[in-house]
């Protein structure tokens, strides 16, 4: 299954994914999460979050985090623009957050079953393109935002994959996507 934007609905979407797989009896063994995933882990975390305050709210992530829960599938996301800044630093090159939950870093490739995913992470701005990860604790606003900025190294990262990619993941829509597709 693909999401979009998470948005720390984990429970949300995991409930519906299993009742659907109940009513038509096809099992889901995979999540695609395409950003915006908020893996708020505490209150810290929503204080990274470079977000207008009425949008920070813990979610469910924290749950699966704690061990309270367990993800029901294997998920695999990218960052959005909407993340806890200082979590997904700590992972620039992809990781477990959590048990059955991967990160796919800034940039990174992973192989699943006989698919290959690949992903980048956050939004792009021409202005921080070709600059480095340089953001570091204590954030400040401008670094929050930052953070989550779409880097050329890390697209030159996914350059170097020789061999097919299966699926990429993205957080920003693909530059004139609008231009394919059904116009009526």
């Amino acid at each position: 299954a693909v999401q979009g934007c998470c948005h720390g609905a984990l429970d949300d979407i995991y409930s519906t994914l299993q009742r659907a797989a109940e009513k038509d009896g096809e099992v889901v063994d995979l999540l695609l999460c395409c950003g915006d995933f908020q893996a708020v882990r505490n209150c810290q975390d929503l204080n990274c979050m470079a977000v207008p305050n009425k949008y920070k709210k813990m979610g469910s992530f924290y749950k699966y985090y704690s061990g309270e829960k367990t993800a029901p599938m294997l998920t695999i996301f990218i960052g959005g623009n909407h993340e806890a800044s200082n979590h997904l630093r700590e992972l620039g090159h992809g990781g477990w957050v959590a048990p059955n939950i991967y990160f796919l870093g800034h940039s990174g490739v992973v192989r699943y079953g006989g698919l290959r995913i690949a992903g980048i992470s956050g939004i792009y701005k021409s202005y921080d393109y070709n600059k480095g990860h340089f953001e570091a604790p204590p954030y400040n606003s401008g670094s929050l935002r930052t953070a989550y900025h779409v880097r050329s190294c890390d697209v030159y990262r996914l350059g170097l994959l020789t061999g097919d990619v299966d699926i990429i993941m993205s957080h920003d829509w693909p530059l004139g996507i609008h231009r394919h597709g059904n116009y009526q």
